[in-house]
């Protein structure tokens, strides 16, 4: 089966851009990491484990590698029942990198994401901060 061909725009926080080509069936993390995209604020607490720093190697149970998704939701992978535990409470647009695989129906795409969406709320990184508060732009 010919895999189609996908391009993964991102955007960091401070505005530095890149795009990626990618094939269908690309997980979305593994992705960013082989091209060098920082993808994780090391401020970010886990989910399941939300006084300890640092990532689960892309097992998908920690949240720490959160993107924002500008365009092309529908070219990814839906959520399954772990990732929709890690983005409740987080805005719809919120994905877990490690979850996500582009293309998922084999055609051509285009998915643009904002990288580290949680590095602009102070309580994504102190979990003792309260809860999520979203900012009126749906950010």
């Amino acid at each position: 089966v010919k895999r189609h061909k996908v391009a993964v725009e991102y955007y960091e926080p401070g505005g530095e851009r890149g795009t990626i080509a990618a094939l269908a069936g690309d997980n979305l993390r593994k992705l960013l990491l082989r091209e060098d995209v920082k993808l994780y604020d090391p401020r970010t607490k886990r989910v399941d484990q939300p006084f300890t720093e640092g990532d689960c190697a892309g097992e998908g149970i920690c949240g720490t590698c959160l993107v924002a998704v500008e365009q092309g939701a529908a070219a990814l992978s839906p959520k399954d029942a772990t990732e929709r535990l890690i983005t409740q409470r987080r805005p719809l647009s919120w994905r877990a990198a490690c979850r996500c695989v582009v293309g998922a129906d084999n055609q051509d795409a285009v998915v643009r994401v904002r990288l580290r969406p949680q590095s602009a709320f102070a309580d994504e990184l102190d979990p003792g901060a309260g809860p999520l508060t979203v900012p009126e732009d749906g950010a």
